[in-house]
């Protein structure tokens, strides 16, 4: 039995500029700095960059591949957030690449709650930016420090849809934007 088109009505679109997004991206920066940088100086007097360049060649290499998968990783852990937070079938959700915003998406085509859609869109900037960048602290490892802080810079467009989404109640329904940075939310 095909699958019914719903109708569904748009109350308002609760999104950024993409050059926002972009922006945001920078303004991690200060956040790494204050979060991970800052401490690692002070827990071992050196910092993390310096040590970074003391690495071997070797560790970079890792670092740069490890980048890589790292982005797809990302845009897994926004499915996994529709999928288990959101309850949407793994079918509907679209990964792809912008070249506008030049970068990889996950786009949920379902609605879904707004909490739910937050919790989604923060994943990769927790447990790939955050969580990692006080372990390497912890663990005085540069390596992850100067990752988890590149994590973070890549969850900069995260952080502009989760400002984007700020004075949109918890419980609205949310659909994921189809090309702008945001989601729209739907009326009752």
């Amino acid at each position: 039995m095909p699958e019914e088109k719903q109708e569904t009505k748009i109350a308002y679109d609760a999104t950024v500029p993409m050059n926002l997004a972009n922006l945001m991206a920078l303004l991690m920066l200060p956040i790494a700095f204050i979060l991970f940088w800052l401490p690692y100086k002070v827990a071992w007097n050196v910092w993390p960059f310096a040590a970074f360049l003391d690495s071997s060649l070797g560790g970079i290499s890792t670092l740069i591949l490890v980048l890589v998968v790292s982005i797809v990783v990302h845009e897994l852990l926004h499915a996994v957030g529709f999928w288990l937070v959101g309850g949407v079938p793994w079918r509907r959700i679209k990964f792809g690449f912008s070249w506008q915003g030049l970068a990889p998406y996950a786009h949920c085509r379902d609605p879904l709650q707004t909490a739910a859609y937050r919790i989604s869109v923060a994943l990769p900037g927790i447990f790939l930016g955050i969580l990692p960048g006080f372990a390497g602290v912890a663990l005085q490892q540069p390596l992850l420090v100067m990752w988890a802080t590149l994590m973070l810079l890549a969850a900069g467009g995260d952080a502009a849809v989760l400002w984007a989404v700020r004075s949109v109640p918890r419980r609205a329904i949310v659909l994921d934007h189809p090309s702008e940075v945001g989601c729209q939310v739907l009326a009752d």
